[in-house]
Parts: C-alpha cells; structure tokens; sequence
C-alpha cells in the first residue's frame, strides 16, 4: 500500500468544472444524460431521491454524504496509505468547490471544501476533501482564480449542462500542508445519483481562503446553485477512522 495521502496528489493538466445542476461530483461526461437538480425549491437535496429513479439512493441510501465528523467518536489508526484503497489505483479526474463546506466537523460548517475527485477502473470513487476557513488568501485556489471569469462566461455563453476551462499543470500536492491525518469512511457522492461507491478521505488540517477568493469561487453558479453543500446524513452506524503517522 502506498504511504500517506500525498500519494494522491500528483501533478495533472485539471479542469475546473462547473454543472448548472451541481459542481460536478461525477466526471463531467456521467452528467449529461442525467435529469437536472439544484440546491433548493422543487429540485433541491430533499426532493433530489423523487427526480429520476437513477437518484433513489439520494432519499433511501444508508450510506449517504457528507456527514459530520464527530472528533470524539472516531477510530484511531497509525499511517495507512490512499493511494490503493482496497488493493484498487485510483486516477485523479477533476476537482471542484463547495460553498460553504459539505462535511463538517464536531458540528462546525467551514467556509469552502475542495473535493479531488478520483476514479478505479471498477467504477469506485475515492474523494479527498479539503476544509477552507476564512483567513489568508490560499495559493492554490489563487492559482485557479484568474479563470473563474472565464468559466463564469463560458457557462452564460453555452447554457450547456457542464462548463469546464482548462487550468493548467501544478502541483496539487502543495495542498498536503499536514497530509499525514485524515478521516476516512466510506460514503456516497453528495450529487445525484449519490451512488454509494466512494471511499472519504476529509484532511484534518483546515486550510485558510479569503473572502475574496470565496466569492470568485461562488460567482460562476447559477442562482439555483448558490450555497452548493447537501446537508448532512445520518452515520447510521459507519465507523470514521482517523488515520495518524503520530500514531505509527
């Protein structure tokens, strides 16, 4: 098994995605023959099981995200790596943002969440998820920012279902600024079809990003899709294990 989440986060040519029905939990090309959803009114998350019979999992699902993370109630393990999961390579296809944070932790909501989205040749997910405070402007997302008025114009111009502009090459690793603790569970997409096939790994360290760089992340939704975050699902019974090299 590979050591450490830093095994994930490798240098790729990425796109930034965004969905007038969601910000593109799946790779783009699984939501386009997919029936539209939103984040509130008629298609919004409690309706979303009702849209399509592909989506039930969404409203019967046991094993639905995000979830909040309670600290006391996690198990505690020393160093295992992501980048096989279960004996499976996953490969990195995109990344995206929402606002604010799907997953929270004892209870907290945070500003953003990055979500790198990886893909097994069996059709399993695995997610990392990134939490974003309100502090200091973030580096990376200053790295993506420049092209959000693209995206923004790209989605007004095409009124397509997915927009997506190229962001270039970089170095996605220099998200790992503590990569040795994390929490893993197994979980769902937070889109439909909130298919239930997705290994979590929720980074313990909270990163920082300015209220400016949260509002250029947030201008290219449609108003529908403001506040893009699912609400959080019942654990009913899945267990978090907190992964620690401290503990190694």
């Amino acid at each position: 098994m590979a050591s450490g989440v830093a095994s994930f986060f490798l240098a790729t040519a990425l796109f930034l995605a965004h969905s007038h029905a969601n910000s593109a939990g799946l790779a783009p090309e699984g939501l386009e023959a997919v029936p539209g959803f939103s984040y509130s009114g008629n298609n919004g998350p409690d309706k979303w099981g009702s849209l399509s019979p592909i989506y039930a999992p969404c409203s019967k699902g046991k094993w639905q995200s995000p979830i909040n993370i309670d600290k006391d109630k996690v198990v505690l393990f020393g160093n295992a790596g992501v980048l096989l999961v279960d004996g499976k390579n996953y490969t990195l296809l995109q990344m995206h943002w929402h606002i604010p944070s799907e997953h929270k932790i004892n209870g907290v909501t945070y500003a953003a969440e990055l979500h790198l989205v990886h893909k097994a040749s069996d059709g399993g997910f695995s997610v990392v998820a990134v939490l974003y405070k309100l502090g200091h402007p973030d580096p990376i997302v200053a790295k993506v920012q420049r092209k959000l008025s693209e995206l923004e114009k790209e989605v007004r111009s095409r009124h397509e279902v997915v927009a997506q502009v190229a962001v270039g090459t970089f170095e996605t690793q220099k998200l790992k600024r503590h990569p040795h603790k994390y929490y893993r569970y197994g979980g769902s997409l937070t889109t439909p079809p909130c298919s239930e096939s997705v290994i979590w790994h929720v980074l313990a360290k909270v990163r920082s990003i300015s209220r400016e760089q949260v509002e250029a992340l947030d201008a290219p939704l449609e108003s529908t899709c403001k506040r893009n975050c699912r609400p959080v699902q019942p654990l009913n019974g899945r267990r978090v294990e907190l992964f620690d090299d401290q503990l190694a």
